[in-house]
């Protein structure tokens, strides 16, 4: 990627960066709990909140959870994965994914209840849910035997089922993701421009979105992957 081309993409204004937060401008931990952002990059963030139109944060976990883990107030935070809207302290959950939230807790807890494996973490996120298998003893098979458990528990309860990296997510059945989240912040700040940065599954969501919005002629944009050893 050449300096050459971001100052290019960059002068075309308004500008937006959008980036994901784990896996991108935090390393990945044990648990969402452990995760940090660097001071460096908070530095950076906010140095480019004050040069562009836009610097947005599209992330799985809840909106102020992941406001609080990058804490800089002055980013808009786009939350579980689309549904979640914080800016300014103040968060605004999508109206029609709140009739979700007793859903999502009757699923888990059943998810709890079935699932007799140590080394498994469940998120209540909200409108969506997290069941995370990273320190199980076996991650493999944990990952086949709770994809079977909450297949069955989401088909009953008509909610949707994706995979992330050592974890599934269960999430109203919503034409929400990462993709129409891009696409909002595009159309609600008028980019001419924008960079997505993510490393995960639910990423390709944004990616493909903003490939489709530069080939429509509506803004220029980059897409930037960032490699690790989970990276799908």
């Amino acid at each position: 990627m050449s300096e050459t081309l971001i100052r290019q993409l960059v002068s075309q204004r308004p500008c937006g960066l959008l980036t994901d937060i784990d896996g991108t401008i935090s390393p990945i931990a044990t648990t969402p709990d452990a995760a940090q952002v660097s001071a460096a990059a908070r530095e950076a963030l906010r140095r480019l909140a004050q040069q562009l139109e836009l610097v947005a944060v599209i992330s799985g976990r809840a909106a102020a959870d992941a406001a609080a883990l990058v804490g800089l107030p002055e980013l808009i935070y786009i939350g579980n994965h689309g549904l979640e809207l914080a800016q300014a302290g103040v968060v605004q959950p999508v109206p029609d994914a709140v009739a979700y939230i007793p859903v999502i807790d009757e699923v888990l807890r059943s998810a709890q209840e079935r699932i007799a494996l140590t080394g498994i973490l469940f998120e209540n996120k909200g409108v969506t849910a997290s069941v995370h298998y990273r320190m199980a003893e076996q991650p493999a098979q944990a990952q086949l035997l709770i994809g079977a458990i909450l297949h069955e528990l989401s088909a009953q309860h008509g909610l949707v089922l994706t995979p992330g990296r050592m974890v599934w997510e269960l999430r109203p059945p919503l034409a929400i993701d990462k993709g129409t989240a891009a696409r909002r912040l595009v159309t609600a700040y008028a980019l001419r421009s924008v960079i997505f940065v993510g490393d995960d599954r639910t990423d390709t969501d944004a990616f493909r979105a903003l490939r489709e919005l530069r080939a429509q002629g509506v803004c220029a944009a980059l897409n930037v992957g960032v490699a690790g050893s989970e990276t799908p």
